[in-house]
């Protein structure tokens, strides 16, 4: 062994063992505690893609919540993740199928 960790796998925001997390309640509009802080590896958990992909990880615009603070043990959160990717489906379907 020399000592050296392992290459980091794709994780969620909330599991990065680079950057602490602060799981907010509900979903707000900015950033808390640090959060939109990331590694290479993070993933959205509202998107299902990396954290450089989101187009709403810091927030800003209205109505819509800052991906950087979703997290699997809020039911607001998760509801939003299945939504985005029903949507997701839904459009390679149309692409696929016009």
């Amino acid at each position: 062994a020399t000592g050296l960790l392992p290459e980091p796998l794709p994780h969620q925001r909330a599991l990065c063992p680079l950057h602490p997390f602060h799981a907010a309640e509900r979903p707000v509009a900015a950033p808390v505690d640090g959060n939109e802080a990331a590694c290479p590896n993070c993933y959205c958990f509202a998107c299902d893609a990396p954290v450089s992909a989101c187009r709403h990880w810091r927030g800003g615009e209205p109505r819509v919540p800052a991906h950087c603070n979703a997290h699997a043990g809020s039911a607001e959160w998760r509801t939003q993740r299945s939504n985005a990717k029903r949507q997701r489906t839904r459009a390679a379907r149309a692409a696929r199928d016009p």
